[in-house]
């Protein structure tokens, strides 16, 4: 009898043991792409181990959880068995340390595990949103900390149908990217722990900013040499990221970080909760992102069941070179509305003294990055081989001046000045600044008793007084959001201090006004 599970799938097999009562069960074990298998060892008989019906079946997806009995000795941590649910009841399995590590590197982040505090111990409270808070965390035995906790509110994603779906989505493209390109730009996701309450994202830790708040802080636009190192490195990323059809759909500077503070060289991209795959027969929320970073053709798009090009990513990278090299956005409004038509109708003209300003290579490259038309736009790949990052760069201290006052008295009419006292020091991060406060005044209260599968309590930082670092109320909308089920799914940038002007604030007080929340166009009450 031919079974059903195709075992020339094999990743890993072993032998694990069942205690008994009497006497020791055991099982060959097998990890295959979509199920772990284990399978009772019979000595006496003549038929095939593979052909066998497996006695447990767990299938890896993210509804199943997989427990670890963990033992720490000697300050390192050793894992003893893994446990299951099987007919409502635990089933533990016990293994070879190796044995277990391999399979819990296998399975990880196909199925979620349970426990994180049998693997991690809080240290700092980094930031915190409606829906999600992240913490700075380390392994159980390890000396120092180099990985982040999101944890995820489960009620916020069940407020909407598609808030369980994004989240499942976004899992799985962090998952497939993480294994397949360990160096590559993106925020990278370790595991996937679940509690009563919380699901834990254990990722990269990020001591850099965001290129939001990059742009926020500068005094002056960026030299070409780092606006051509950020392009570079962002292109890069999304030129693998379509190579594996994959779509981002929601790049913007806010979805862009750097590994390193002051390292312009260590650019990440983060946030995946609106991407998709595009080898699906429809996608999911077809129409959604951030206004001023989205492609008209999303904007505009009438029947949902048509699948848009990779290169609506482009559109949104050539938005983002435009506010690199002129230090304003590509499409201004003072309301979300306003931004949403500007950017839905593509009301922009690329001529004028800004242009003049810049190069020939880098006005062809953002003219054909800006194309309305996505069979007139260009590919990732094509871009990444034009002669803007080809020719040296050459732009004179005159030029440097002139367009450094045009892009400030355009970009000063929709900025909110900074305060002399909120200015933030280039030799001191957020980040620092928030560990070099507290860290010897945070309190942990932890509740890690066997009984509840929550994670470490941990007391809120005191308040910190946030710099004023001048938001935009243009198309960057960093601070216009509304309710959105998505909005737990933003990277939440643990270094981001910042804060709204009162003025500011009383002007979009019919948004939600969360840091860590993103704009869905296709949760909006109104359809446009």
């Amino acid at each position: 009898m031919k079974s059903q599970y195709d075992y020339s799938q094999i990743q890993y097999e072993c032998i694990v043991v069942r205690k008994h009562f009497i006497s020791d069960v055991k099982y060959y074990c097998y990890v295959l792409n979509d199920y772990l298998l284990m399978s009772r060892v019979r000595l006496l008989t003549i038929q095939k181990v593979k052909d066998q019906r497996p006695k447990y079946v767990l299938q890896l997806q993210l509804t199943q959880q997989v427990g670890w009995i963990t033992e720490l000795k000697n300050n390192k941590l050793l894992l003893k068995a893994f446990t299951i649910t099987y007919q409502n009841k635990f089933k533990d399995f016990i293994g070879k340390m190796e044995d277990l590590q391999k399979i819990r590197e296998h399975i990880k982040n196909k199925v979620t595990f349970s426990k994180i505090s049998d693997f991690y111990e809080a240290q700092y409270h980094l930031g915190k949103g409606s829906s999600a808070k992240v913490i700075q965390i380390k392994e159980i035995g390890a000396e120092s900390a180099k990985l982040a906790a999101k944890a995820i509110d489960k009620k916020y994603l069940q407020k909407s149908e598609f808030g369980m779906q994004a989240f499942l989505n976004e899992v799985a493209i962090l998952n497939f990217l993480s294994r397949k390109n360990s160096n590559s730009p993106f925020i990278r996701l370790y595991e996937t722990f679940e509690g009563d309450h919380t699901y834990y994202l254990i990722l990269d830790l990020l001591r850099g900013r965001t290129l939001a708040e990059e742009i926020d802080l500068m005094k002056e636009l960026l030299s070409l040499k780092s606006v051509k190192l950020i392009m570079q490195q962002l292109l890069e990323g999304v030129r693998i990221l379509h190579e594996n059809n994959i779509i981002h759909r929601d790049l913007k500077p806010d979805n862009i970080m750097f590994r390193e503070q002051n390292q312009y060289d260590t650019l990440i991209i983060v946030d995946f909760g609106l991407s998709t795959f595009t080898d699906v027969s429809k996608y999911q929320f077809p129409k959604c992102g951030t206004p001023g970073y989205v492609a008209p053709e999303i904007l505009n798009l009438i029947d949902r069941d048509i699948k848009y090009d990779k290169v609506c990513d482009i559109f949104s990278c050539g938005c983002i070179f435009y506010k690199l090299l002129f230090g304003h956005s590509l499409f201004f409004g003072n309301t979300f509305n306003e931004v949403l038509a500007q950017n839905k109708n593509c009301n922009f003209v690329l001529d004028g003294r800004d242009m003049d300003m810049i190069s020939i290579e880098a006005q062809k490259l953002l003219k054909r990055m800006l194309a309305k038309s996505p069979a007139e736009r260009i590919t990732a790949k094509q871009a990444l081989e034009s002669d803007f990052f080809k020719t040296p760069i050459i732009q004179s201290a005159q030029n440097i001046m002139k367009l450094s006052k045009i892009s400030n008295n355009i970009s000063n009419k929709n900025i909110f000045q900074p305060t002399a006292d909120g200015q933030l020091s280039e030799a001191e991060s957020p980040f620092q600044r928030v560990q070099n406060k507290f860290k010897n005044q945070i309190d942990f209260d932890a509740d890690i008793s066997e009984n509840k599968s929550s994670f470490i309590q941990i007391k809120q930082l005191p308040q910190v007084k946030k710099p004023s670092c001048g938001k935009m109320v243009d198309s960057s909308l960093g601070s216009f959001y509304i309710k959105d089920p998505l909005s737990s799914f933003k990277k939440l940038n643990a270094m981001s201090l910042k804060n709204l002007s009162e003025s500011q604030d009383n002007k979009v007080n019919q948004y939600e006004i969360d840091q860590m929340q993103r704009i869905s166009l296709f949760n909006r009450q109104k359809e446009y």
